[in-house]
């Protein structure tokens, strides 16, 4: 009898027992949601136009098919953004950000100035990666780089953490080139407009930018780019000289290298850290599809830009290794560019 009551009450105690609910699933989460996908600079530029390509497209790869909507946040030369994506957005999945291609020696060069940890972020995947170039205008007189040892020239930046800035004070470095620097511009749209004033001669921005707002500069000689930065030439400036290449000392040739590291970031998306793996690899898949896929190419095409895609995995280990530098560098890296400026 008794073991006749202990069955019937554990069959009772099963039957109460709560059947687990199924974890939620990646396509759950995103399905009806809108991920907010900020740019470290205005409107209308490079980074602008490049994530509202991205945010047509990218949803349809994304489980659960989110909308994705861009947030502005210039400032600093996209310091201000990344700043922000460390600590203060929601570490949920619903908030990306493209990232200046200067972020991981803005990381070093500005560490006053940074309030993240560049190896932290997660890196989602770059569209390109390309070589910046300095252009000047054709009437500045300046044919050639070498030209700037004996004239002066005024550029326009939008701030320390940014390429515009950084790399030219580069170039003070490496040979006292007679270049100075305006800065405060937010974003290159006010760039160009600057230089059609007359107000700057010159800027420094992503050769693919150039090409595609101001193909007419170059092909009808309004503008001359005078040097570029990156570890290879562009197929179309093969007379253009490299920035590496006017480094004469191992110490030189360092921090060109290291400030070259740039072009392996190019124009990339990260989420802040500590986003759930399982959605990380949701949208690091999606993106490597969106990257190849024939719509999304034929609109990147069709904007004039290129495309040289990297996964997110890609460029995490190039951020890794630009940013392995031993405190000795370090401070002559700040003390270079900081006797640049």
């Amino acid at each position: 009898m008794r073991n006749s009551i202990a069955s019937l009450s554990l069959t009772v105690m099963l039957s109460v027992v709560p059947i687990p609910v199924s974890a939620e699933t990646v396509a759950d989460f995103f399905r009806g949601k809108t991920i907010t996908s900020v740019v470290p600079f205005g409107p209308g530029g490079g980074y602008g136009i490049y994530n509202q390509i991205m945010a047509r497209h990218l949803g349809r790869f994304i489980p659960g098919n989110p909308t994705i909507v861009a947030q502005y946040m210039p400032g600093a030369g996209g310091i201000t953004a990344s700043n922000y994506m460390f600590n203060v957005a929601k570490r949920d999945g619903l908030v990306m950000s493209m990232v200046s291609d200067s972020v991981a020696l803005a990381s070093v060069i500005d560490a006053d100035k940074i309030r993240y940890k560049v190896n932290e972020f997660i890196w989602i995947g770059a569209i390109e990666r390309v070589n910046n170039v300095t252009a000047v205008r054709a009437d500045a007189g300046i044919k050639k780089l070498d030209d700037l040892k004996e004239k002066s020239v005024v550029l326009g930046g939008s701030g320390p953490g940014s390429p515009t800035s950084l790399l030219p004070a580069l170039m003070r470095w490496l040979k006292n080139y007679n270049i100075k620097t305006v800065e405060g511009y937010e974003g290159i749209n006010p760039m160009f407009a600057a230089m059609d004033r007359n107000e700057i001669a010159g800027m420094t921005v992503s050769w693919t930018i150039f090409k595609t707002l101001k193909k007419e500069w170059f092909e009808k000689g309004y503008a001359i780019p005078i040097v570029q930065f990156g570890s290879k030439k562009e197929k179309d400036l093969p007379s253009i000289p490299l920035a590496l290449d006017i480094a004469q000392t191992p110490e030189q040739k360092s921090v060109a290298r290291f400030l070259a590291s740039n072009v392996d970031v190019g124009r990339s998306f990260i989420f802040p850290p500590g986003v759930a793996e399982d959605r990380v690899a949701a949208v690091r898949s999606a993106f490597d599809k969106m990257v190849q896929d024939s719509e999304f190419r034929a609109e990147i095409t069709k904007a004039g830009f290129d495309l040289s895609p990297a996964t997110g995995k890609e460029v995490q280990a190039a951020v890794a290794q630009a940013t392995r530098l031993d405190e000795r560098m370090i401070k002559i890296i700040q003390s270079a560019i900081a006797s640049g400026k």
